[in-house]
This record gives structure tokens, sequence and C-alpha cells, in this order.
């Protein structure tokens, strides 16, 4: 399995600021997606970041509870709502406190004492990728604790990071960490697994039913140009009795930079070949897009996603719950064990399964070993300040987050992520503690 830090330089960690609205060719679907989370209770005390709106970033206030999901036919893209069912999941909780111990100036962290904080709103920013997760997940910490709400604006992962470490919002998110030491304007960052998902290579091949398989050098030769039509040669080896037509291949990236982008960089890498390592793309995955010129960029996951929808004979990257969103068909994936599999809830769990001695310095969980490992997984990482100027907001991000790494992945698997493994809930849990208030001291026992 691909381990270890993988160093990048903060310019391709940081790309350009993608506070751009999405193409014009987003649809409905996509603009659905790109709604931010700002949950429904209002508070009545905010930190002093919580007035600054960004430039160009969208807010909207949920005013249902996100109980239903937005879905679209890929080729009428016409969206209708169906009722999204919670998937049966225990939580794998923190040790559980007495109620009478509870505070909401600190005290212990547990799934008790997690909705009884002091009440205030919360802003952060960050991968776009954990946008649908992260509005539902929000929705129900508020109905479990009505004095907190989350202004999450889901502008990309190189904004959460750019705005955490220039101190502008409470806490950022990104699917690539910070390398370590992670420091910002106001000192060390503490980085927490906040969930599970997968990139899915989705594509709009109309008369083509089922998933195509693909595998890494006919993908990286997609992606180079080099394979340009649906009926190539390389695509029929590996889908016998699949009748492909001769349609010319759109390949979508994205634009901006991304975590999809730098796990699929990633997986060419390692699966394909030296055409992807020998061309511009190099040896070290990049969350920026490496080959720019070949095919169409678009702003963020809901950029591409409204690309392939309109486009037939597009394919792209974006994230399996957007993929789920919009019934795209995506392609099975040929992992290390040399099996071809799908992106699914099970399938990711397989490659998170994986995560030994996760940390922000190990975090690739990349084609993993085992035959129904899904080769695109990857780990969300919430940025928080360990030392909180503001202990009030301290307590209150602790909790928060301790609980949306709990009891709130009971959300997950409902919208294609999958709940954190007993392993890496123990390290959020961990690295939460770590928080202090501006004297240095631990907010919670």
């Amino acid at each position: 399995m691909q381990r270890g830090a993988v160093r990048r330089s903060r310019d391709s960690r940081c790309g350009p600021d993608t506070r751009r609205r999405p193409l014009a060719r987003v649809s409905t679907l996509a603009l659905c997606l790109t709604a931010v989370a700002v949950v429904a209770a209002a508070c009545g005390s905010s930190s002093p970041t919580a007035s600054k709106k960004k430039a160009g970033t969208t807010t909207t206030t949920a005013t249902i509870p996100p109980t239903t999901s937005t879905t679209a036919s890929a080729a009428a893209g016409t969206p209708t709502t169906t009722a999204a069912k919670p998937v049966p999941h225990t939580a794998t909780t923190v040790p559980v406190a007495s109620s009478t111990a509870c505070s909401t100036s600190g005290g212990p962290l547990s799934a008790t004492c997690d909705t009884k904080s002091p009440s205030l709103q919360v802003n952060g920013a960050g991968a776009n990728s954990i946008q649908p997760f992260f509005t539902r997940v929000f929705y129900y910490y508020n109905q479990a604790d009505h004095g907190v709400s989350v202004n999450y604006s889901p502008a990309g992962s190189s904004v959460g990071v750019t705005d955490i470490e220039q101190g502008t919002v409470n806490f950022g998110d990104s699917e690539i960490p910070i390398p370590s030491p992670a420091t910002g304007t106001s000192g060390s960052i503490l980085q927490v697994p906040v969930d599970l998902g997968g990139v899915a290579l989705s594509y709009n091949l109309p008369g083509v039913n089922g998933g195509l398989k693909l595998d890494g050098p006919t993908l990286a030769g997609i992606f180079l140009g080099t394979i340009k039509t649906w009926n190539n040669s390389a695509i029929a080896a590996l889908n016998p009795g699949v009748n492909l037509p001769a349609t010319t291949i759109v390949p979508v990236h994205r634009a901006d930079s991304s975590g999809p982008g730098y796990d699929l960089d990633q997986y060419l890498i390692a699966t394909g070949g030296p055409a992807w390592t020998g061309s511009k793309a190099g040896t070290t995955p990049s969350t920026k897009w490496p080959l720019t010129t070949v095919g169409v960029g678009e702003q963020l996951n809901s950029g591409v996603a409204g690309y392939i929808q309109q486009t037939p004979g597009a394919i792209g990257y974006v994230e399996y719950a957007y993929s789920l969103q919009a019934g795209f068909t995506n392609a099975a994936l040929k992992n290390q064990a040399g099996s071809f599999v799908t992106p699914s809830q099970s399938s990711i769990a397989a490659a998170g399964a994986q995560a030994s001695g996760l940390s922000a310095s190990n975090f690739n969980i990349v084609n993993g070993p085992g035959a129904g490992t899904y080769p695109l997984a990857n780990f969300s990482w919430s940025l928080v300040y360990q030392k909180q100027s503001n202990a009030t907001l301290g307590v209150v991000l602790g909790k928060l987050l301790d609980w949306v790494t709990t009891t709130g992945q009971q959300q997950a698997a409902a919208l294609g992520y999958s709940p954190l493994p007993a392993n890496v809930v123990s390290i959020a849990h961990q690295t939460l503690l770590g928080l202090e208030n501006s004297a240095g001291k631990p907010l919670f026992s």
C-alpha cells in the first residue's frame, strides 16, 4: 500500500483561490450540491471572525432537515427529491461520562457531554468533498444542541488551509493535511480525521449499461489524451463483449486545487506506468492537476459533476457522494490485488480499515491491499488551533468535532461515505484532548 508522508510545496497545496462561482455548465444538481451548510438555529453570540464574509462565497440557511437527498437524471438534469433513510450503524463512541460531570466550560469530552456546550456560531471553510456530510451532520448537531450553529463554506481544501493558517475561520477542512509541523498565525494547528470517503471515476456514455472496467495505464491514457474514443482497443480489451461506441472521450479535471485530484494523481503514479510518470505529471502527487492542457477543467466537485451530467462522452473524478446523488455510472478500477472494484460504502470502508498508524503525516490509503478494497479512498481532516484564545470557542469546537467523529458518523453511509474505523475515532478523540486555553491549560479532561 502506498503510505507515508508525501511532501509537496505550499504553493501546490494552496493553489489558486477557489472562491469563484462554478462555471456556467454547472447544472441544477451541481448548484444544489454546492449549497453551504448553515444550520437553522441562529445563536446569541459569535466569535470575533463570525461576521467576516468571503468575497464570492454563497451561503444558505438549512430550513428543513437534510433527511432527503436531491438527485438528478444524468440525461435530463431534472432534480427529484427522495427519502434518504439513515443506514443502521452503531457509532463507535468515546467513553460515556456521567451527565452530572458535564460542563459547558470544558470537563469531560464524551458522548454524553458533547451536546452540552455554550451557545455560539462557528465558522469554517474548506473541502468541497465533505460538504454533503457536513450539511447533514451539522444539522443534527444543532437539533441536539440548539445553541450551536455552523456556517461552512465548501470553497475547496486549499481555501480551508489558507483560511485557518491566516486565522480568518474557526476551523478549516482539507483532504490533504498540512505538512508537519502544522502552524498558522495563532500557533500550532491540530488536524482531526472527520470522515472517510472515496473518489469516483464517473462517466456519461449513453447506450452502455453497467460500469466499465478501467486500469491504471488505460486511465492514464485517457487523461493524457492518447486514448481519444470510447471504442479504443485498450478499453475494449478490459471490457470484452461490451459494444463500445466511437464517442469522443472528454476527460474532465478539477481547475482548482483538490484532494480528489491528488488521490487520482497518486493512483496513476502507482499504476499508470511510465506514460504517466514520464509526462508532466511526474512522480510526486499534487493537489493541482498536472495536465491542465488536456480535456476540460471545472471548479469544485459540483462543476465536474455538472459537466459530466451534460456532456456525452465525458469522464471525470468526483467525490463518491456527489456521484451517488447524481445517479452517475462509475468505472470499476483495478486495485492492488488485481480486482476491479467500484466505489461503495463497503469498498471504501475496506480501504479505511487499512489505516493503521494514521496521522497527518501518514494519511495516504490510495491503492491499498485487499480484493474488495476500492483504490481511491481518503480521509478528510478538520483543522483547528491547539491554543484557543477564546476558551468558549475552543470548548464548542472540541465538543462539536468529537460528536461529528462519533455519534455523527451515523449519517455517513446514507450519503456515500463510510463511518470512521474505531481506531481513527480514537485518534480523533485523542487529538481533540490536546485543545488548550490561552494559558496553555487543557480544555478537556
